[in-house]
């Protein structure tokens, strides 16, 4: 084995780590986009950015999304990623109306990398590392503090309903990740496909991919939530005014944000991936203290240290082995 051998390898988790943290900021920004579509209820949102976005990843993966979906080795696990993206999507709005948006979102998002490794120590017998563990606990104590800091008033639902759906939402997420990542995985080899067929000279092959693998979960939960969109958020949907704000949260939170973060889970695993992605929350209180005018005051500025050095204990080189299951 050659040193760049080893140095290639060895950077994996590097890169894994940079796309999943730009696809958190990318996710940070959806909350100040929102503050410019006011009026518009929460679920529309949810329905439109993964309805709309959904559509529009399956479109641009093409036909590898069409043999993610027929292969039957990547089949069931864009099922398990369809079905938990759709549920977690109703889920997380509807904690935010009952348990309010400050508390909604700190539990959905604090529990979802518990319940990635959970996940995965259930279902694939790997056990979290220490250093997992304690980067866990303070950036979602960090996670805690600065959301907090921005607390806004309860929901108007049933508070005991919301903090259901809220944990919900975050065994969802860590699902759809752990199933996401798994379905690329499982998708690495090509699937040979005859020349007669593909346009090409015989022997050539299509390979599902890992962006087909996503493409494939997006557009079999744009169903529902597009449906969603059209009879509950008709009224949303009639503003002209709305459609730059929906337009920016398909096209970037949703297509970019969700590419980058399928970029991310074949370097790292699902605990870490949504780990790292509690680094949306900080990117979006720093947003709205800049754009919307919000004040953090100090104990949210501690709250967004906690949560960088927490991150900075995961991604210290050397230790945690953070390949996914082959």
């Amino acid at each position: 084995m050659t040193d760049g051998a080893a140095v290639g390898r060895a950077s994996r988790p590097a890169g894994g780590y940079a796309a999943v943290l730009v696809a958190a900021a990318v996710w940070g920004t959806t909350g100040t986009a929102t503050h410019f579509a006011p009026g518009v209820p929460a679920f529309v949102f949810g329905a439109v950015t993964f309805g709309l976005g959904g559509i529009l990843l399956a479109a641009t993966t093409g036909r590898s999304a069409l043999h993610a979906v027929a292969r039957p080795g990547t089949r069931s696990w864009v099922l398990l990623g369809a079905v938990s993206l759709v549920v977690y999507a109703v889920a997380f709005y509807a904690a935010l109306a009952g348990a309010g948006v400050a508390l909604g979102t700190t539990v959905a998002i604090g529990s979802s990398p518990l319940f990635a490794g959970l996940v995965e120590w259930g279902a694939d017998g790997r056990r979290v590392t220490g250093r997992w563990t304690v980067a866990t606990l303070v950036s979602v104590v960090g996670m805690v503090v600065v959301t907090l800091a921005r607390s806004e008033a309860p929901g108007d639902g049933s508070l005991l309903l919301g903090l259901g759906s809220a944990l919900l939402a975050g065994l969802t997420y860590a699902t759809y990740s752990w199933a996401v990542a798994r379905g690329m995985h499982a998708a690495s080899p090509p699937v040979p496909v005859p020349a007669a067929l593909s346009g090409a000279v015989s022997g050539s092959a299509i390979g599902v991919g890992g962006r087909g693998v996503v493409g494939a979960v997006f557009g079999l939960a744009a169903v529902p939530l597009v449906v969603l969109a059209a009879v509950a958020g008709r009224d949303a949907l009639a503003v002209g005014g709305n459609w730059p704000v929906f337009a920016y949260l398909a096209l970037v939170p949703t297509v970019l944000g969700h590419s980058l973060y399928a970029v991310g889970l074949r370097r790292v695993s699902a605990s870490v991936a949504t780990l790292l992605s509690l680094f949306e929350p900080v990117v979006a209180a720093v947003l709205a203290v800049l754009v919307v005018g919000e004040h953090l005051g100090a104990l949210g500025w501690v709250g967004i240290a906690l949560v960088v050095l927490g991150l900075a204990l995961l991604s210290l080189p050397g230790r945690a082995r953070a390949a996914p299951p082959q």
